[in-house]
């Protein structure tokens, strides 16, 4: 009897990291299994960072195998729950909505399944031990799942908040971003982020006087003309707002005042080859040569501006 149970509790002892090393071993066929059952485009970088973050997520998984903790135990310190987070985020980006987000988990599950029940003779495995791994699949499956649905979700409120504010921050007329979007957030980070950028504000000149003048719509076509006219000839990279009701300002990260000048000239020269051709005068303020934060770099470019309304005929002056 002594000897009996001795050979159960050595085969026992053996066979306990049997599942585990399955896992462990099939790695890359389990992955490839997982592909094939939620496809996606190969060059995509979303798709490719879906499969890593599937890839680790079955590491984890036979680490919690391994170690005696529940779900509710097996934190890391929060490593999991952010590398599932890491899992939504390239979820959202391919357009995954909540049912295949579900999905994505569920033939996970079966994928670690279904290499356990080929490589692993459960019929020779202590019956606590193949009912311990089936418990921690299913429980932690339902863990991933839950916690992968509740960072999507946040991932979509998220987006919809953004854009909300986007909404309401976006003037109706150009469809750009208006001025208080322009100066609380845009300016700022473009001067936190550049060490050398140029502002412009382009004025339409008797803006007043068309709109008073009872011709409204015509005063709004010609401000989408100009705000058109703006991106087109701005390099790439520049920023577009709508600054008051007559004038259109624009960031030109990189760009000194000279080549701003530059891009002045060229809407100048766009506006007057129109058929219904109006004049615009044009202020430009440089960081940081003319002013080394946001409040000074404005105030300088409507002093420019100002001295251009003076001269009049659609001039461009630049801040001293």
């Amino acid at each position: 009897m002594t000897d009996r149970r001795a050979r159960l509790y050595t085969r026992g002892v053996e066979s306990t990291p049997r599942i585990p090393d399955r896992i462990r071993q099939d790695l890359p066929s389990i992955v490839a299994s997982w592909r094939d059952d939620r496809r996606g485009g190969a060059e995509d970088g979303a798709y490719s960072r879906l499969v890593g973050g599937m890839e680790q997520l079955v590491s984890v998984f036979v680490d919690f195998l391994r170690s005696p903790d529940s779900v509710e135990t097996f934190s890391r310190g929060g490593a999991v729950r952010g590398l599932v987070g890491e899992i939504a985020e390239s979820q959202h980006v391919l357009g995954r909505d909540a049912v295949g987000v579900i999905e994505d988990f569920a033939a996970l599950r079966r994928c670690i399944w279904r290499s356990v029940e080929k490589g692993v003779d459960l019929a020779t495995l202590d019956g606590g031990e193949v009912a311990a791994f089936f418990l921690k699949l299913m429980r932690a499956s339902d863990w991933v799942t839950e916690a992968g649905l509740e960072a999507f979700d946040a991932i979509v409120r998220r987006e919809m908040e953004q854009a909300l504010g986007r909404a309401a921050a976006t003037d109706l007329v150009t469809g750009l971003p208006d001025r208080d979007q322009f100066n609380r957030l845009l300016l700022p980070q473009a001067v936190t982020s550049h060490e050398l950028l140029c502002v412009a504000i382009f004025d339409v000149a008797h803006f007043t006087e068309t709109v008073a003048a009872g011709e409204v719509e015509h005063a709004r076509e010609v401000l989408r003309r100009l705000a058109a006219v703006v991106r087109e000839a701005a390099p790439e990279g520049t920023i577009c707002a709508r600054f008051g009701d007559d004038e259109i300002s624009a960031i030109l990260p990189g760009q000194g005042s000279e080549e701003t000048y530059r891009v002045a000239e060229n809407v100048l020269e766009r506006l007057a080859g129109d058929e219904d051709g109006f004049e615009v005068d044009v202020g430009v303020a440089e960081y940081p040569a003319h002013g080394t934060n946001p409040e000074g770099l404005i105030g300088e470019t409507l002093k420019a501006l100002k001295m251009a309304k003076r001269v009049g005929g659609s001039g461009i002056v630049v801040a001293r």
